[in-house]
């Protein structure tokens, strides 16, 4: 995989949640308790956090100016000066956002909403084995902070 390869997961996210978001929205109220309507918010939160984190990954890249040509593996990582396993591999937020912040200032990755930020804080990628009821409208804005943030690669 190519670091380049991030960004286009993040807007290949963005277009599966773009399209979840349309079925979503064409649930009638009494369908909005179904285990598919459960299921699809859960998928569009799962695709959600993954722009984010591979919008994260990618900038990071870009900004130690990693070889576009280059692989993503331990060797070249170490040769380009990051820890792959442990600034790269990991699906926490927190952690890829502190190394973003030390390359630069400014693209943060969360919310001025509380309820955004929750939901940033408890992602991970086991979160799609889960059964938890999420509420759309959070989602939705889930969602749209994850396209903010995308636009700003």
């Amino acid at each position: 995989m190519k670091y380049t390869e991030y960004l286009i997961s993040a807007k290949r996210h963005n277009h599966a949640c773009r399209v979840l978001k349309a079925k979503l929205d064409t649930f009638d109220e009494v369908d909005l308790r179904s285990e598919e309507f459960k299921f699809l918010v859960l998928s569009m939160y799962y695709l959600s956090g993954y722009i984010i984190e591979c919008a994260l990954k990618f900038k990071i890249f870009e900004l130690k100016q990693y070889d576009p040509t280059l692989e993503i593996d331990e060797e070249n990582c170490a040769n380009a000066g990051i820890n792959y396993k442990k600034r790269i591999k990991t699906h926490n937020f927190n952690s890829l956002q502190n190394y973003l912040d030390s390359l630069v200032g400014g693209l943060s990755h969360t919310s001025d909403k509380h309820e955004t930020n929750r939901l940033l804080s408890e992602w991970n990628p086991e979160i799609r084995y889960s059964h938890i009821d999420l509420e759309y409208d959070q989602i939705k804005e889930f969602y749209a902070h994850s396209i903010q943030y995308l636009r700003k690669m």
